[in-house]
């Protein structure tokens, strides 16, 4: 009887770890903090109202997740150009199989969410972060909605939100229009239970996305 506390306490502490990974990791992907900027854990805990031990915890996931260096304190992590290329190939694999998994097995309330969020995304004068914001919640429920924890775990492996870099990506009207018919192209898929349509049109949406990439960052 004397462990239970101990393993309650244990469990307690991995709570807290895995609640605030997930919220440096967000605040990191929604460009609050920016590459290279330094996280200094107890500044971070003041932040969440915790100690520094789910701190300093998350902080090593990140940096297991290639979101922060360890340097002389904590870094977000500065992708090259390069690296930053090589993650987007591998989404392409990734989008198209979730997108694949998600036709065949996507239920009804996270279609209607789906539906819901490109009437968000294209509404007139939305912001650039807003935008991203429901961009970021777009593909994680197709990811989630392919029932599959291995693709999930290895999409959020190798997100990297496109305005957290020192070189902005620039996404004019032109190629948000394309974005959006993308959108819409992948829900009737996925609607339809098209999975091969699916795959297609989300493989041709990260290809669309690295263009975009490619050109900005002076790649091509």
């Amino acid at each position: 009887m004397a462990a239970m506390p101990e393993r309650k306490s244990r469990r307690t502490a991995e709570f807290m770890a895995d609640v605030v990974h997930e919220r440096l990791r967000d605040a990191i992907l929604a460009a609050e903090f920016r590459p290279n900027h330094r996280l200094v854990e107890e500044e971070l805990a003041d932040w969440l109202q915790v100690s520094r031990t789910p701190v300093r915890e998350a902080l090593l996931r990140l940096r297991q997740e290639g979101l922060v260096d360890q340097r002389k304190g904590w870094f977000v992590r500065d992708h090259a150009p390069e690296e930053i290329l090589e993650i987007i190939e591998a989404r392409a694999g990734i989008e198209a199989h979730a997108a694949y998994l998600a036709a065949e097995r996507l239920d009804g309330e996270r279609l209607a969410r789906l539906e819901q969020l490109i009437e968000q995304m294209e509404a007139p004068g939305i912001s650039r972060p807003k935008l991203n914001e429901l961009n970021n919640e777009f593909h994680e429920i197709i990811t989630e909605g392919a029932g599959n924890s291995l693709v999930v775990q290895f999409y959020r492996r190798t997100k990297v939100n496109y305005w957290n870099f020192n070189q902005p990506v620039v996404f004019t009207p032109a190629d948000d229009e394309v974005v959006n018919t993308q959108h819409r192209e992948l829900v009737a898929a996925i609607a339809a239970k098209d999975a091969e349509t699916a795959a297609r049109v989300a493989r041709a949406h990260v290809n669309n996305t690295t263009r975009i990439i490619v050109t900005a960052l002076g790649l091509g």
